[in-house]
């Protein structure tokens, strides 16, 4: 009898162990330094001056140029929000090789890495979250954001609208009521003050800027 129980066990640790090794292996995603947009991570000047900049060219910028600027903007405005709110001393490009450098966030069971915007091929803006872990299971994925883009060109002011129509992990498209039911057990409060420039609403899972802010 106690050898049947422990071969039970073993099986079980097998089956468990093996489909954890699956599915990280399915959801395996490789992001790096090269992903980033380059000219923003090596700007100078004052990131929240230079996306202002960014929505006044939108003004004369005809509608395929609209897209790429603010695409450039969103940019701007993530990597100032990361080093004014969460971490000041995130410079992936930069000379340091130490994990307050490397690392948006750094933890004892896991990391994340990298977040960052970029359009699709149908002019959606993808919002790359790039995580993993190196400590018991070494593993690293990236969840996909994609968000609608709706550009309001005035006589006095321009305005655009983010809006969420899908997510998923690595390929893996995921329901909104997982979404949801993660977002009731965070501080969505805080999470939406951390944006430096903007408004970010998780109930409508939106992104709302104005010249005019």
């Amino acid at each position: 009898m106690l050898k049947r129980l422990l071969i039970f066990i073993l099986v079980i640790v097998i089956v468990i162990v093996g489909g954890l090794f699956f599915f990280v292996k399915s959801i395996a995603v490789e992001v790096t330094d090269s992903d980033l947009p380059q000219d923003v991570y090596t700007e100078n000047g004052d990131l929240l001056v230079v996306a202002q900049n960014d929505l006044l060219e939108l003004f004369l910028a005809d509608e395929a140029d609209r897209y790429t600027i603010f695409e450039e903007f969103l940019n701007l405005v993530i990597l100032d929000s990361i080093q004014t709110n969460i971490n000041t001393a995130y410079d992936p490009l930069g000379t340091l090789d130490t994990n307050e450098a490397n690392y948006i966030v750094y933890e004892t069971n896991y990391y994340i890495d990298y977040v960052y915007a970029e359009l699709n091929d149908t002019n959606q803006m993808v919002v790359c979250v790039s995580f993993g872990s190196d400590r018991i299971l070494t593993m690293h994925s990236a969840i996909y954001l994609t968000f609608d883009i709706d550009i309001q060109i005035e006589p006095l002011n321009v305005s655009v609208v983010l809006t969420l129509v899908e997510y998923r992990i690595a390929d893996q498209n995921l329901s909104f009521k997982i979404l949801d039911y993660i977002f009731t057990k965070l501080d969505k409060a805080s999470i939406e003050d951390s944006i430096t420039y903007g408004v970010l609403d998780l109930d409508l899972y939106t992104f709302t800027v104005s010249m005019l802010d």
